[in-house]
């Protein structure tokens, strides 16, 4: 039975702390694989929302020449009751007043999109480099 007791081996501290050290890397590294994912998902979904407002303001333009021709193909007559240069007039006024509110709103989205990115960034990077200070402290 003596002989039982020496071959047990002494676990030292600093073992369990390089264990800690190697698990903390590996979930430091994935949380930053899923932050980069959630990061890349989010501006692949901007892209197809900006694309489709852009498809949005290409129909728009094309359906606001489609009326103004359609004035324009119009008898004297109903045109001069019309007054087709008011309708244009008014129609440009609207859409030149849509392509502006739309890029204020895409200018407020970037902003807002790469302000946050850059806190979430340095709140992921404070509270990782916080962790390994407490793993610091841990170690014999």
């Amino acid at each position: 039975m003596a002989e039982k007791a020496e071959k047990k081996e002494t676990i030292k501290v600093k073992d369990y702390s390089d264990v800690i050290k190697g698990l903390t890397g590996l979930a430091r590294e994935n949380y930053e694989n899923g932050f980069e994912f959630a990061l890349s998902l989010w501006e692949e979904n901007l892209k197809v929302l900006n694309t489709q407002v852009d498809q949005w303001l290409n129909i728009h333009q094309d359906y606001t020449k489609g009326v103004k021709e359609f004035y324009e193909k119009l008898p004297k007559e109903v045109t001069a009751f019309w007054d087709g240069k008011a309708i244009n007039t008014e129609v440009n006024r609207l859409t030149t007043l849509q392509k502006e509110y739309i890029g204020l709103v895409r200018n407020a989205s970037d902003k807002f999109t790469k302000e946050t990115l850059n806190l979430t960034r340095k709140n992921v990077e404070r509270a990782l480099s916080l962790f390994d200070e407490y793993l610091n402290l841990v170690k014999v």
